[in-house]
């Protein structure tokens, strides 16, 4: 006893486990880049035509394979395989990737310029502004520039310029002339784009779309796994449904082989064969839908769940679902279902995220309304060197690296100001602040459009678990009286008391309620699923976890 004991208990914890996490990938699985060599060589070669159709080899089919499966089975199955939610499961790490642009305006920016320039020009004096000999100058740069954008607003520039300058125009005393520049410049906004959250708002406003498409791809799981139980349970019901229509042809055989055998002894006419044979085909025909409809469910259920063992097979293969739905009553909560609803759900929690960033977006606008008032301050020193010219006196002798000695403070520069900027009209920065206002009330409509969508569904889903349990119970006792009064019925037609026809009645009515039977079972399972998912909690209910974003450290660089 012990040991069925504990090994029921590692069954369920090791399906448990099974179910536990759905997990976003890497980023870094998408990150990896050609080689240069091949990115460059694929830049001169010319793009491959287009592909005209697909290839029947992708119609292999393992549809002829059979695999058995328990709900929970399925749900697993269809998590790991169904193409729709691999897309999904994408969808975070794309709005990932976004939250990683926006954040990169923080990142600094090294500009290295290399530059030679050559120009022959005319060259005139006050005395003879004409007529000059053609003068040529030559300039060799070698700058670097630093920028870095502060998320205070600031915009900061550090710049290392070199330039070697030779030329014939008589007032160049040094050739060449080296003549390095170390310096800085700082622009701090104090109207608009002025605060420290201010830059970041397109940060966060991607930020609060990464929590939206985990919470969209929660709801996608919802949608997967509640359609998964709905094609399971109606494949259950197909399966019912033909045992219950071969029960009806058996009936139907069974009385046209009497009616025959009553005629050959003359106890019955003709008609009462044909009506007999009539019955038994109408019940064919219903085998026949009854059958159709089975084939076309556990082929809906195999394309949701994807199970192809080879890999190289488009068509899954079938499968046949082996649980039977629960008729336990399971207690049901209006109110606490209503609590729920509005605390589980993902898509009330990504309507209130999507108002956060509709009320940032307006609150950027309202910055974009006020003048622009800029503090500019900046600072630089200068370094000057080169060969005397012939003739003259050289107060700055020496080479390249003399003029970076001399970058010592002697000569330098620096300038401090402000600079405003005001729009007269300002009819874009307006047209913009509406907007975001619009949107924003828009975004608050759809949010109460939302709660009172999610209350009805959840009213209905309460409503449906309510009544389906009850049609089970008073479905169950007509198809048990019903049952009851053939079989009485049956013994009444021997003895002559109701006729062939009354029989067939009979027979039809305990069709029916076998198949109404069914099918409030298989309603009362779909309904608990549903409001499962009204209340949010379905991927729970499947011991279900979704694993969030993988992210990666901000940069040192990106932090202030």
């Amino acid at each position: 006893m012990k040991r069925w004991l504990f090994s029921t208990l590692f069954l369920v914890l090791l399906l448990q486990a099974r179910l536990v996490a759905q997990e976003i990938p890497s980023p870094s699985e998408f990150r990896a880049t050609p080689p240069a060599l091949p990115l460059l060589q694929n830049q001169w070669t010319t793009l491959p035509a287009a592909p005209t159709g697909y290839s029947l080899e992708f119609l292999r089919t393992a549809e002829r394979e059979t695999v058995q499966l328990g709900l929970r089975d399925a749900i697993l199955l269809g998590l790991k395989n169904n193409p729709g939610i691999e897309v999904e499961r994408l969808e975070p790490l794309r709005a990932l990737e976004q939250t990683l642009g926006e954040r990169a305006i923080f990142d600094p920016t090294m500009e290295l310029e290399l530059r030679k320039t050559y120009a022959v020009e005319p060259y005139g004096t006050a005395e003879s502004p004409f007529f000059q000999p053609v003068q040529s100058s030559q300039n060799r740069n070698w700058n670097l520039t630093l920028k870095k954008l502060f998320i205070t607003g600031t915009q900061f520039d550090l710049s290392f310029l070199n330039t070697r300058f030779t030329g014939s125009l008589p007032n160049q005393v040094l050739k060449p002339q080296y003549q390095p520049r170390l310096g800085f410049s700082l622009t701090q906004p104090l109207l608009r784009d002025f605060g420290w959250g201010l830059t970041t708002i397109f940060v966060r406003i991607s930020e609060n779309r990464e929590e939206v498409s985990v919470l969209g791809y929660r709801v996608k799981l919802t949608q997967l796994i509640q359609r998964i139980v709905e094609s399971y349970w109606g494949v259950v019901f197909a399966t019912d449904n033909v045992r219950v229509q071969e029960k009806g042809v058996e009936l139907a055989e069974s009385l046209l082989r009497n009616a025959e055998a009553k005629l050959q002894v003359g106890l019955f006419a003709p008609v009462a064969v044909i009506e007999a044979r009539a019955e038994k085909a109408r019940r064919d025909e219903q085998l026949i839908v009854a059958k159709n409809n089975l084939d076309l469910t556990k082929a809906a259920l195999s394309l949701l769940l994807n199970s192809n063992p080879g890999g190289g097979s488009f068509l899954p293969r079938r499968v046949e679902a082996i649980d039977a739905p629960g008729f336990e009553e399971t207690p049901v909560n209006r109110q606490k279902s209503l609590e729920q609803a509005m605390v589980q759900r993902p898509e009330l929690q990504s309507a209130a995220l999507n108002i956060r960033n509709r009320e940032l977006q307006l609150r950027f606008a309202e910055n974009q309304l006020l003048p622009r008032l800029d503090f500019r301050v900046g600072a630089g020193l200068t370094g000057i060197a080169g060969d005397l010219k012939p003739g003259a006196a050289n107060p700055f002798p020496g080479g390249y690296g003399t003029s970076l000695e001399r970058l010592g403070g002697d000569f330098y520069n620096y300038s401090v100001g402000i600079v405003l900027q005001v729009p007269l009209g300002n009819g874009q920065a307006q047209s913009k602040h509406s907007l975001a206002q619009i949107e924003l009330a828009q975004e608050k409509a759809r949010q109460r459009e939302l709660i009172n969508q999610v209350v009805l569904e959840v009213e209905r889903s309460v409503g449906d678990a309510e009544s389906s349990f009850k049609r089970i119970q008073t479905t169950r006792q007509a198809k048990d009286l019903a049952e009851e009064n053939l079989r009485l019925q049956e013994r009444r037609f021997e003895v002559g008391l109701i006729t062939q026809k009354d029989v067939i009645d009979f027979q039809a009515r305990f069709i029916d309620a076998q198949g109404a039977a069914l099918r409030a079972l298989t309603d009362y399972n779909n309904a608990l699923a549903k409001l499962k998912l009204a209340e949010g909690g379905l991927l729970e209910s499947y011991n279900v976890k979704i694993e969030g974003l993988k992210k990666e450290p901000t940069p040192w660089w990106a932090r202030f």
